[in-house]
């Protein structure tokens, strides 16, 4: 049994084990086993930190800590075999299921999907557009998920599945494709709705046996079980997009997304000789209660959210919140990333220091190999991503120390006792950054470009006197720590790279 059947296992496993206790009283579904498709990847998977990937609900999803921001569960999605777990009418049921999906897969020929005649809206264009420059930075495909899957007060209708592809539709080998993904996400059986000409779009219907709440189910399973390693998989089938949930959904996420723009008039290099400050900024701008210190060494990149954006954010704080390079790229697509633990309660964390933000445990630091990396950078060699973000101060619920059992001072300006902040989600599931009625709201793209690792820099010093490792799945530093002390003790330096 492979490790990607083992984590769809347990994903069920422990949502069926939830809904026993909150008294739902609702039967386990039929959960049929898992057949390899021909020509099945033997590549071995691994969890990595960050969950869920590049996600376009990749949103701020309350009840995690600054100490858990970084890390991932690894649930999973399928039961088969004589688990004694699996209800009796699964085990008689799962025989003529499995003739099913040979039937399918072998002896049956399908009849050939027809093209849609259809042209794709401009919007939609677009949207895929920047999903494709996306791509070809990562190598792997933005994956977006709906946000109502996250949401028990809302019915899943109809559950679709959707991948749009950089290839000529020439080239395109509809069986060939299907047998891929089959192989790669281990499922058994898609129902083709749709496929559409330009950059390939394919359309399909998938659990469509399952009610609402399974559905559901499935969907987050397997949303969850995307490692790294599957998306590379995807990315070799050229797939830059993918999305699973409402179709519903998407359509009205790519309008909200398309109009999702950068404001270039407040992009700002925060560095002596650019903009620069000593102490909290005094420039008569009301940020709340909280003070507002210089981001030395980083760039914002900053968002349009809203018109009237002093009015309508008049006394809100300025916070951070680290993430992943691929997460960063994406972050005009997407939201926040999503978290799962809470250290100090549940709410969404943010941090008022940069400093805190930019350790490698919250923002991943990324090595970067690619000319398309390296050209889109400026010929740097590391980059990190932060999310500026402001959020009002009834909002936020609790002031805490840091979780990195920092010996030393991390941040002058800030204590290390009021590092933390908890902030109300308002009880939703699924916060999106870039509706200016929520709690937070993601205002900048902080990017920080060195020619060496960001370790040596005078103002990371406090990383060594921290937790600090090389497993990924909670730091990710981007080099063997041996490595990078072994650059200190050769007295090498970093520099920050300025356009």
């Amino acid at each position: 049994m492979n490790r990607l059947t083992l984590l769809r296992r347990y994903e069920l496993m422990r949502v069926y084990s939830n809904i026993n206790r909150k008294g739902f009283g609702a039967p386990v579904p039929p959960l049929w086993p898992l057949p390899q498709a021909p020509n099945a990847s033997g590549t071995q998977l691994r969890s990595r930190s960050l969950s869920p990937r590049t996600v376009e609900s990749h949103s701020l999803s309350p009840s995690t800590s600054m100490k858990n921001m970084g890390q991932q569960t690894t649930p999973t999605r399928r039961i088969g075999g004589n688990s004694p777990d699996v209800d009796e009418h699964v085990l008689q049921d799962q025989g003529s299921r499995s003739k099913e999906i040979n039937n399918r897969r072998g002896g049956e020929e399908e009849e050939p999907n027809k093209w849609s005649t259809e042209s794709m809206p401009s919007k939609e264009k677009a949207y895929y557009m920047k999903c494709k420059k996306y791509y070809h930075i990562t190598e792997m495909p933005l994956i977006s998920i709906s946000d109502d899957i996250f949401r028990d007060d809302i019915e899943l209708n109809l559950a679709s599945l959707v991948f749009v592809i950089d290839e000529d539709d020439n080239a395109f080998d509809e069986k060939i494709f299907l047998n891929r993904i089959y192989s790669i996400l281990n499922i058994d059986h898609v129902d083709i709705k749709i496929m559409q000409k330009g950059c390939i779009k394919v359309v399909a219907e998938i659990f469509k046996n399952f009610d609402s709440k399974f559905k559901k189910i499935e969907i987050k399973a397997l949303y969850k079980s995307l490692t790294d390693e599957i998306q590379k998989e995807l990315g070799k089938l050229k797939i830059f997009f993918m999305f699973m949930g409402d179709i519903k959904a998407l359509y009205e996420k790519q309008i909200s997304r398309y109009e999702v723009t950068l404001y270039p008039e407040w992009n700002l290099l925060y560095a002596i000789g650019h903009t620069y400050w000593t102490g909290a900024l005094q420039d008569g701008r009301d940020r709340g209660n909280q003070p507002y210190y210089c981001p030395v060494g980083w760039k914002r990149y900053s968002f349009y959210v809203t018109k009237q954006f002093y009015e309508k954010f008049k006394g809100w704080c300025i916070c951070y919140h680290g993430t992943k390079f691929s997460h960063g790229l994406s972050i005009l697509l997407s939201g926040l990333a999503p978290a799962s633990r809470a250290q100090h309660g549940e709410g969404i964390y943010a941090t008022p220091s940069i400093i805190y933000a930019s350790h490698p445990r919250y923002a991943e630091v990324k090595k970067l190999a690619s000319s398309n990396e390296k050209s889109f950078f400026k010929n740097g060699n590391y980059v990190q991503f932060v999310l500026q973000c402001r959020v009002h101060p009834k909002d936020i619920k609790k002031i805490a120390y840091e979780t990195l059992d920092a010996s030393t001072t991390i941040d002058s300006n800030i204590d290390n006792n009021a590092i933390e902040w908890v902030i109300d989600s308002k009880g939703k599931p699924v916060v999106d950054f870039n509706d200016p009625d929520s709690t937070v709201v993601c205002t900048g793209l902080m990017i920080r470009v060195t020619d060496n690792h960001p370790g040596l820099l005078p103002e990371s010093e406090w990383w060594f006197k921290s937790h600090l490792c090389t497993n990924e799945r909670c730091c990710q530093l981007g080099i063997n720590l041996e490595d990078l002390n072994e650059k200190i003790l050769n007295g090498e330096k970093s520099i920050i790279l300025y356009e």
